[in-house]
């Protein structure tokens, strides 16, 4: 049996340095130069191990889904009760929206350059989106059922402002908004609860 070449780089490496070009700059405006470099690899290699530009961008997405969905579960399923552990997310979200060059959620921003497709990252895009909001209700549900948490809207709308307001502030960030600002929001939003 004939065998290639072995991989002469480290694909998690890859995908997070091609993560951080499509962070900064979106699909469309990520060029194959720039994903190489940054990659420090060649085309022949890209091709080989990812496959054309935009199975690299599925790659690297489901890549940052699996980390800060992981992260963002973690946060919920804290040793705080229901309420404290949604109160900490949101928290959570303004320390990250708020840190020095923070280019905002890529979660957010797949929805935001492939929402109105149906299918492939758009659809993995929604569904991690309604994973995180299904976990919050769940927390909020709970909140509710110990007696902890008087909301005047439901759970499930709870937990769909609280979604909105992360991509909120995901664009704030994108858009530079000082900490302060991001603060601001993170503060009201609490406030809310």
């Amino acid at each position: 049996m004939v065998r290639g070449r072995p991989r002469e780089f480290d694909e998690k490496q890859a995908l997070e340095a091609a993560l951080e070009v499509f962070w900064r700059k979106g699909y469309e405006g990520a060029t194959c130069e720039e994903l190489l470099s940054a990659m420090d690899i060649n085309s022949g290699s890209m091709y080989a191990a990812f496959g054309d530009k935009k199975v690299l961008y599925d790659r690297v997405f489901e890549l940052y889904c699996q980390n800060a969905l992981g992260q963002g579960m973690k946060v919920l399923d804290g040793p705080g009760s229901p309420l404290e552990n949604v109160k900490a997310l949101v928290r959570c979200w303004g320390g990250f929206m708020s840190s020095p060059g923070c280019k905002g959620c890529f979660i957010d921003h797949t929805l935001i350059e492939f929402g109105n497709e149906k299918k492939g990252v758009a659809q993995l895009a929604r569904r991690a989106m309604k994973r995180m909001q299904d976990a919050m209700e769940q927390k909020l549900i709970a909140a509710r059922d110990s007696g902890e948490w008087v909301g005047e809207v439901g759970p499930a709308e709870m937990a769909a402002f609280l979604v909105n307001t992360k991509q909120g502030l995901s664009v704030m960030a994108r858009a530079g908004a000082g900490k302060k600002a991001i603060q601001a929001v993170v503060d009201t939003t609490l406030s809310l609860m």
